[in-house]
């Protein structure tokens, strides 16, 4: 399966098991419909996780701490999940 990123013109591969992408790719589109219909959206951080591999993909960081002290909120929700 190939998604094409015409904002680059570049071809992201999913890979060959399209159905363990489907969650990832729904809550990718809700991602880029509330991106859409949210025009003061400033910063985006998408961590992608496959066996053995996570890459993080994000906007520039202008404020470090800002930054490190989302990702302390986002683990403490995430373990307060679980």
């Amino acid at each position: 399966m190939k998604i094409v990123d015409r904002t680059k013109e570049r071809v992201i591969r999913i890979g060959r098991k399209a159905q363990a992408n489907q969650p990832v790719l729904k809550l990718l589109e809700e991602v880029r419909e509330y991106v859409l219909a949210n025009p003061d959206a400033e910063s985006l951080v998408v961590m992608v996780g496959s066996p053995g591999s996570c890459r993080p993909f994000m906007t520039p960081v202008s404020n470090p701490l800002d930054f490190i002290g989302m990702l302390e909120l986002m683990k403490h929700n995430l373990i307060r999940e679980e």
